[in-house]
């Protein structure tokens, strides 16, 4: 601990003299002059937010505790200003997905493997997207991660088709996250699908976690030999196809195919084996961290937009394991 040292003197024969409006007095025994301690409102303000962010304190209780009005806290609260996130150029295999809230949502992309020991930072940038996400939000954060310095050997994305266009056009491998495939398939199917066909198909869907490209392209193609002529079949009266659930399913997973085991790739192998990270196979990591930030919102609940956004600034600022 530093000592304390006389701003006349700069002597540190120095002793505590009571308190006068709530401050410190000080008083020097070589010169004899007193004085107070310098006010820090932005360390109060810094503690005071901690306390309101992770902590799940709300202003009421914060009020009472710091014997202040409700008005006096916020008042406060609102001159918080986030850190930055400190930036650390390198190469690195993004996850990119949007959270909703009440009417707008933010756009995150992440580093899920970041080492924060040799001052990687997981979130690479976070944007406000107003309304429903389109590919130009995505279009911005690509090209903002690569200004930084980033170099995007890959990205794990949940499979809008202009996202994965766009980012093919510029040269990044996409990833489909191989869960939201299955929800897909679930979708179509249900959990619990009776016909045998389906029970095949949802099955090899299953095993898309612990299989490998050539090996799931030879099952799928199996299963429409198999089962091809039953998946034509029209109804009578309406001539439209008497499966059509199953169809989705099935071309589905033969659209999303070439994008399902990215992560698998030679070249990506090659980028695991020299940084000791892996390229995502789903956007769960990414996920998981929205449940974590929308779970210290949860006390906060009728905050305005803009003090929710700073509250998550601040999550994304500082980890949140």
């Amino acid at each position: 601990m530093r000592a304390i040292r006389c701003p006349y003197s700069y002597c540190t024969n120095v002793k505590k003299s009571g308190k006068q409006n709530g401050k410190q007095r000080y008083v020097c025994h070589n010169c004899s002059r007193t004085w107070s301690s310098k006010s820090r409102p932005h360390r109060k303000i810094t503690k005071l937010w901690e306390q309101y962010a992770f902590d799940g304190r709300t202003v009421k209780s914060l009020a009472k505790e710091y014997n202040l009005s409700t008005g006096g806290i916020n008042t406060q609260l609102k001159q918080y200003v986030p850190s930055r996130i400190v930036q650390k150029p390198r190469i690195v295999a993004v996850i990119m997905d949007v959270t909703y809230f009440d009417g707008w949502g933010m756009l995150v992309a992440i580093d899920p493997y970041a080492d924060a020991q040799i001052g990687e930072n997981t979130v690479l940038y976070y944007a406000i997207v107003e309304g429903t996400e389109k590919t130009v939000d995505y279009e911005v954060a690509t090209d903002t991660i690569e200004a930084m310095g980033y170099n995007i050997i890959a990205a794990t994305i949940d499979g809008r088709r202009g996202v994965k266009r766009m980012l093919e056009e510029r040269g990044i491998p996409v990833q489909y996250c191989q869960f939201h495939q299955l929800m897909t398939i679930t979708r179509c199917l249900t959990k619990h699908p009776r016909l045998p066909q389906n029970i095949e198909l949802r099955n090899i869907a299953l095993t898309l976690a612990r299989s490998d490209e050539l090996t799931f392209e030879a099952t799928l193609a199996g299963w429409y030999e198999k089962h091809g002529q039953w998946l034509k079949q029209r109804d009578v009266v309406t001539k439209r196809y008497a499966h059509e659930r199953t169809r989705r399913a099935y071309f589905s997973l033969c659209r999303n195919l070439p994008n399902l085991f990215t992560y698998q790739a030679d070249y990506l192998q090659e980028y695991t084996k020299q940084t000791g990270k892996q390229v995502a196979n789903t956007t769960s990591p990414l996920d998981g961290r929205f449940g974590v930030w929308k779970d210290k919102l949860i006390p906060h609940r009728g905050a305005s937009k803009q003090r929710t956004i700073t509250i998550l600034c601040t999550l994304f600022s500082r980890r949140t394991d």
